[in-house]
């Protein structure tokens, strides 16, 4: 029921304008994805996640990072693919960020 009433709220700080909010609310879709993984899936909070992998912030890179290594912690399939444009991304990020 908590996560049903969130799911709006947490898509919108996902895009929201502040990288402090869209780092918070990466680490929570890991959370909701703990408490009901079929319902993260279902609203499309982890492809959002596999997004944010390209935002500009690294902190927010970082954090999504962060989020889906938890949630591949929970399941057995493939959280996320590793390409060029994403790896150069998380390798820019390493050096800008301390998450």
């Amino acid at each position: 029921m908590v996560t049903e009433s969130l799911s709006d709220q947490l898509r919108h700080c996902l895009k929201d304008r502040d990288p402090f909010v869209r780092k918070t609310a990466a680490i929570c879709v890991a959370k909701v994805y703990t408490a009901d993984p079929r319902k993260a899936e279902r609203r499309g909070f982890v492809e959002l996640l596999r997004d944010m992998l390209m935002d500009e912030n690294p902190t927010v890179v970082a954090n999504t990072v962060a989020a889906l290594s938890e949630i591949g912690d929970r399941q057995d399939g493939v959280i996320f693919k590793l390409n060029l444009p994403v790896a150069n991304k998380l390798l820019a990020a390493l050096g800008e960020s301390s998450e």
